[in-house]
């Protein structure tokens, strides 16, 4: 099977995941995602992302700005201290000019009290670069945010919390040549006094307040391995997020109107550099990348990949419980040896889980009820037509024999034990076994029966008459009489294949389907319309071992002639019972 198996199960629950009548739709699996201390997905709650410092183009215009807002606040306090009287302060301060610090010319920006609503509202994408591990298949998924508008979801991530905006600034000789770093000019040397909030000729001011962003094409890719975990009969299936790491890099969105701002050298001259100032640092591509590496590592933190495990796993054994069953813990079976070694441990825990679905009477895979079930064609009783039983003496005179309108009953009286099932090259071989079961108001109780009319027929019609007057009465020269044949516990071996994208489109091939049945194990009967001498004679006839073999050779005949038949019956009824367990 390789990969087909894991791609067949994956596409059958993607149209789940993504559907929002689905008890499977991603949203409302991962609405409740909650670490074991107590962090929520949703909403998602930091209580620190230091974005880092803004650099770039982008960042000298943000430190630029704030340069020049906290030179207005100088200039007002240069006002205020020469109204005051302050001694020792020049005319004015047309000799100097404000500058960003040639030792720290960026600035940075840090979030506080952060939460991010939204991040549940995701959809899947195909599973790509499946490969095996020792105990199953490692694939990644594409999982794309902001997938719903209805149900209450939002196509948009929300993010809000508190931020500071710091920025080094320096006041500067206006006309000194200086040699800073980046074009930037060295503090003056002069020495300036009584300016009150002003750190001279060098200071770190901040903006701080709350803030609201919203984030649009955000996707991550997420390294899923799924595998059998566990040993023997208390195997389980297990699905381990591995990692989770950026797809796409998101467009942000300040939303200004909700933007506050203060801090110690902001006021009404200044507030609207500021305001532009944290807007440039928030719609800076230097923010949205760390911002959204902050978010891609608080996802992919241990704590939450774990959680993220458990829930997709839970999700995995619902859904396999569903469709299956539940297997109570120590009952899996686990004979598993001779299988082909394509088959990896996943492949094999699953053919179990369904080779105790078939024995399990409540799953919609138990053999007598999907045998009940057919009804193209009906197996219950089940249609054998007519058999050809050769040619033979009866007494003296030669006769044709035939079997005809043969009806088989009993079909449904049938189970497949676990140590008559393997994984095969093809698919699935399995050994069918009929009468185990005592029977009930539907389950015919052994033996397997086929009743029909058996004819006898004289081709010589004066040589069966002298021999049999009731013959020379009959106006066509034949006896007929009901025959019935009874099977002690037959079996048939059956080969089955999968085909197939998904659990929509699964056909199940019936490939072979063999009778094993002993002529020793056969018994006729006939009971002729009319008394005759001849019914011993005929019976002992049917019951020659040549005879017999006719018989099962004209069910393995018709057996052939409608596997195609029986093969969409099986697929119909795989069909919806996965259809109707996973709707929920």
């Amino acid at each position: 099977m390789a990969t087909k198996l894991l791609d067949f199960i994956y596409a059958t629950m993607y149209k789940r995941i993504n559907n929002p009548d689905s008890p499977y739709w991603l949203p409302t699996v991962l609405k409740d995602v909650q670490t074991p201390d107590g962090h929520k997905l949703d909403p998602l709650s930091v209580d620190t992302w230091d974005i880092g410092q803004l650099d770039g183009d982008e960042g000298t215009t943000i430190g630029d700005t704030i340069s020049d807002s906290w030179w207005v606040f100088v200039g007002a306090a240069f006002d205020n201290a020469k109204e005051q009287g302050v001694s020792g302060l020049p005319d004015n301060l047309d000799a100097f000019t404000s500058q960003r610090d040639a030792d720290n010319p960026y600035p940075s920006l840090k979030l506080t009290s952060v939460t991010v609503d939204g991040l549940p509202n995701a959809k899947v994408g195909e599973l790509q670069d499946l490969t095996p591990t020792e105990n199953g298949y490692r694939g990644t998924v594409r999982v794309t945010t902001a997938a719903y508008d209805t149900h209450g979801w939002q196509k948009q991530i929300t993010v809000k919390g508190s931020y500071s905006l710091v920025q080094h600034v320096v006041v500067i000789d206006d006309s000194g040549d200086g040699n800073g770093g980046d074009g930037l000019k060295p503090p003056t040397q002069v020495v300036l006094k009584g300016l009150e909030g002003v750190e001279w000729p060098r200071q770190e001011i901040e903006g701080h307040g709350q803030f609201t962003v919203t984030a649009t094409d955000l996707a991550f890719d997420v390294v899923v391995r799924a595998e059998a975990a566990g040993t023997g009969t208390d195997r389980t299936p297990q699905l381990t997020v591995e990692s989770i790491s950026i797809a796409s890099q998101p467009a942000f969105h300040l939303d200004e109107k909700s933007l506050t701002i203060e801090g110690s050298t902001i006021d009404k001259y200044t507030l609207q550099g500021w305001k532009d100032a944290a807007a440039g640092a928030f719609n800076s591509a230097d923010a949205g990348k760390a911002l959204t590496a902050k978010l891609a590592d608080t996802l992919a933190d241990p704590s939450f990949r774990d959680q993220f495990s458990t829930t997709v796993t839970a999700q995995l054994v619902k859904a396999l419980d569903g469709v299956l069953g539940a297997v109570p813990k120590g009952t899996l079976p686990s004979d598993d040896s001779g299988f082909p070694p394509k088959y990896g441990p996943l492949e094999v825990y699953l053919f179990d889980r369904l080779r105790a679905s078939v024995n399990d009477t409540g799953s919609g895979f138990y053999p007598p009820a999907v045998v009940l079930g057919a009804t193209s064609p009906t197996l219950e009783p089940y249609s054998l037509g007519d058999i050809d039983l050769g040619s033979y003496k009866i007494g003296v005179a030669p006769a044709d024999l035939s079997f005809k309108g043969g009806s088989i009953k009993g079909i449904s009286n049938v189970l497949i034990p676990v140590k008559d099932a393997a994984l095969t090259e093809g698919g699935i071989g399995a050994t069918l076994r009929f009468g185990q079961l005592p029977g009930d108001a539907r389950i015919p109780a052994p033996p397997l029966t086929i009743t029909g009319t058996g004819v006898v027929s004289f081709p010589d019609a004066a040589a069966a008459a002298a021999a049999a007057p009731e013959v020379a009465a009959a106006d066509d020269d034949t006896i007929e009489g009901d025959i019935t044949v009874t099977i002690d516990r037959p079996s048939a071996t059956a080969g089955l294949s999968f085909s197939g994208k998904d659990a929509d489109e699964l056909t199940i091939g019936l490939d072979a389907l063999t009778l094993a049945v002993a002529t020793a194990d056969l018994q006729v009967t006939i009971k002729l319309k009319e008394p005759s001498h001849f019914e011993e004679i005929i019976q002992k006839v049917l019951n020659k071992n040549e005879v017999k073999q006719k018989i099962i050779n004209g069910v393995q005949s018709t057996a052939d002639s409608h596997r195609a038949d029986i093969a969409k019956e099986l697929t119909d009824n795989a069909r919806a019972v996965i259809r109707s367990k996973l709707e929920g």
